[in-house]
């Protein structure tokens, strides 16, 4: 009786590396065909473990595995593993810009949007805003950029952006008071005429108010009747103005000797 202890041979392919298939969160992978020898025939070789040569595998490393068993039930095994890496970056996408102007009063505004969408070739894709504000959120006066980040899970991630303009159309307030009419000084062809101080006002800060025509409070006013003009501008160059009018009267009578 001849018996046989001797176990076959088989030799695995050397690990294999590559990218992702475009569009795919696998790749088809192809390599040679694994058979075991033997001292005997009848050795046979299967997978154990795996994909086959030219199957899909996943992102990600799949361990292959493969026997072979003689005719005595002698066996060996080999092992090689087959990585793919996912290489493609999220698709992701923004709205368009966003112009609006301030709400009544405020030097802003509430503006709402729809948050960016973003697609991977594989699951588990994340977005995140970076920059900016959230939907329903007061913007402020001026242009904001939004910006939004998709990171998948193998780390690849792509980003978008628009912006929010919110324009201040609200026009400042400014009020000058009543008409003034007083009697000349004494002995002069004019009087001295103070006021209260004329500033307007408005929904956002930095809006300034000057005199366009007339004299300021606290200046000698001649006879007659004076038109005093303010003007206030934002910094959005909206504007309003009003005036008044000083009169000063000649109640002073001649002399004659």
């Amino acid at each position: 009786t001849i018996t046989d202890n001797q176990a076959p041979v088989i030799v695995c392919a050397s690990s294999i590396s590559q990218s992702n298939d475009p569009g795919l969160c696998g790749a088809v992978v192809t390599y040679n065909a694994i058979s075991g020898t033997d001292n005997c025939t009848g050795a046979v070789t299967t997978q154990t473990a795996g994909l086959a040569s030219a199957a899909l595998f996943p992102v990600g490393t799949t361990v292959n595995t493969f026997k072979v068993t003689d005719a005595a039930g002698n066996s060996a095994t080999c092992t090689f593993n087959v990585t793919v890496t996912d290489v493609q970056a999220p698709v992701i996408s923004c709205g368009a810009n966003i112009v609006k102007g301030n709400d009544a009063g405020q030097c802003s505004a509430v503006v709402t949007f729809t948050s960016a969408s973003s697609t991977d070739n594989c699951t588990g894709v994340t977005t995140i805003q970076t920059t900016g504000f959230g939907s329903g959120s007061i913007f402020p006066f001026g242009t904001t950029t939004n910006s939004f980040k998709a990171t998948d899970a193998a780390g690849n991630s792509a980003v978008c952006s628009f912006s929010v303009t919110i324009t201040d159309t609200e026009v400042p307030v400014i009020s000058c008071g009543t008409n003034i009419s007083v009697p000349n000084t004494v002995g002069q062809c004019a009087a001295v005429v103070s006021y209260s101080l004329i500033n307007g006002t408005d929904n956002c800060t930095g809006a300034t108010t000057v005199m366009t025509a007339g004299l300021a409070s606290g200046a000698t006013f001649p006879v007659g009747a004076t038109v005093n003009t303010y003007k206030v501008t934002d910094a959005a160059g909206n504007s309003a103005a009003c005036s008044f009018t000083v009169t000063v009267n000649d109640t002073e009578l001649p002399v004659i000797a």
